[in-house]
């Protein structure tokens, strides 16, 4: 799985470079995140701007990663419009907030 991890103050992005989310890299995702998840900071960013599919192993990885850093804030940005419309029908979209940079993901909350 081709991702980069960015350590900027309190959070940490994890930007996805890959154009399919899936079976195929759902694995080496949950392993990845299992390895750093002591240095991951308050807020877990994910970037998948470069994602234009994924399927239901991807939103498990996902979800996985929720329930695995259950005191950490995630947020996904710069989400294509299929990996939008599959937070919405399974409505983790109310459970993940997506922003469309990672600046506003970012900016503090009023």
């Amino acid at each position: 799985m081709q991702f980069d991890i960015i350590e900027k103050g309190q959070y940490t992005i994890v930007q996805i470079n890959e154009g399919r989310f899936d079976a195929k890299l759902a694995p080496a995702f949950r392993e990845q995140l299992e390895q750093v998840k002591g240095n991951i900071r308050d807020h877990l960013v994910l970037d998948l701007g470069q994602v234009r599919f994924m399927d239901s192993s991807g939103l498990g990885a996902v979800m996985g990663a929720y329930k695995m850093l259950r005191n950490t804030k995630i947020s996904i940005v710069n989400p294509q419009k299929p990996v939008t419309d599959l937070l919405k029908l399974t409505r983790m979209d109310k459970l993940i907030l997506s922003h469309p940079t990672i600046e506003d993901a970012l900016a503090p909350t009023a």
